[in-house]
């Protein structure tokens, strides 16, 4: 099998139709499967899932039903479970967009055998917002051309801020060298303390080897209102941005990244969060984000000092 496309869902019954659908347009000559991954949904996604499978058994493989594991778990379940040389996604709520594109990138990691992953552009589609490209992001552009160097793409991944460097719906990456990290150090890749797949996925792949950049868009990405990393309550999105900070200096650690060099992403993450915990007016909160100021062993920038002291003035 040449090629994996997972698709994971978790109460999207509105959505993972076309999901599935816009990958099934693909027009690739390579053998490919679908690997269909449903994390134990409440509602009719399962239902729609499984008549997919017996529609496209020569095509769609649907995993067992087992109980709610979470999107770390239900990612990484299905990557263990996907037959293919190569890997891509797709979230049950985004939807493929170029029927050309696994041919494409196919293509592109035979003819390179030392890159370990393809990458092309995303079209953004938020509610009430008209949609843009990822290319047009001026903190992901330079890395939309040609060849990138895997550690340049490493070092991005550990020290964005806004956006990483590049979204995995929209890539196509070699499974071998990260199945080999896997198996030797399996929670730098599924944390699944962290809560996210990306972010430690995105570092595997860099550190195996250089990103090549193929400029069609392949992926829309669908934005409605509040999901895991768009979270509206104060809460919760100090608890979803205060675990990618303590995430990042293990991942740092291990692939031998100096901290010094993933300032940006500290500062950017840490005044956001101090902000999330003066507005949550949580003492909890404030006493933790002083602990993740020491864990990265710099001072809480200007901005995040006078949220921590505010929300401390104003704290239950």
């Amino acid at each position: 099998m040449k090629a994996s496309v997972i698709i994971f869902s978790y109460n999207q019954e509105k959505t993972v139709g076309r999901a599935i659908e816009s990958v099934l347009r693909q027009e690739c000559e390579y053998p490919w499967e679908i690997v269909l991954s449903d994390d134990c949904s409440t509602d009719g996604t399962r239902v729609i899932c499984e008549d997919y499978a017996a529609r496209y058994p020569e095509r769609i493989r649907l995993m067992p039903k087992v109980g709610n594991r979470g999107l770390v778990g239900n990612y990484f379940d299905a990557f263990e479970f996907a037959r293919g040389e190569y890997i891509s996604d797709c979230a049950g709520d985004d939807e493929w967009v170029d029927p050309s594109r696994l041919q494409r990138q196919i293509e592109v990691l035979e003819a390179n055998p030392d890159v370990s992953v393809c990458y092309s552009d995303v079209e953004v589609a938020e509610e009430g917002k008209p949609t843009y490209l990822h290319s047009s992001d001026p903190l992901r552009n330079k890395y939309f051309r040609g060849r990138v160097k895997g550690r340049d793409l490493l070092i991005a991944t550990l020290n964005h801020t806004k956006s990483l460097p590049y979204t995995l719906s929209a890539a196509l990456y070699r499974k071998a060298p990260v199945e080999a990290l896997y198996r030797a150090s399996r929670k730098m890749i599924r944390n699944e303390e962290s809560g996210v797949e990306d972010v430690p996925l995105l570092a595997a792949i860099s550190s195996a080897g250089d990103g090549v950049w193929l400029p069609v868009i392949a992926s829309r990405y669908h934005i409605y209102g509040e999901s895991v990393s768009n979270n509206l309550d104060y809460e919760k999105e100090y608890r979803f941005y205060s675990r990618i900070l303590r995430l990042i200096p293990r991942l740092a650690r291990f692939y031998g990244i100096d901290l010094k060099e993933l300032k940006n992403h500290y500062r950017d993450k840490i005044t956001h969060i101090s902000a999330q915990a003066r507005h949550s007016r949580r003492r909890e909160l404030i006493d933790d984000t002083k602990d993740i100021a020491r864990l990265w062993r710099v001072q809480l920038p200007p901005k995040a000092r006078l949220n921590l002291l505010l929300g401390r003035l104003l704290s239950k």
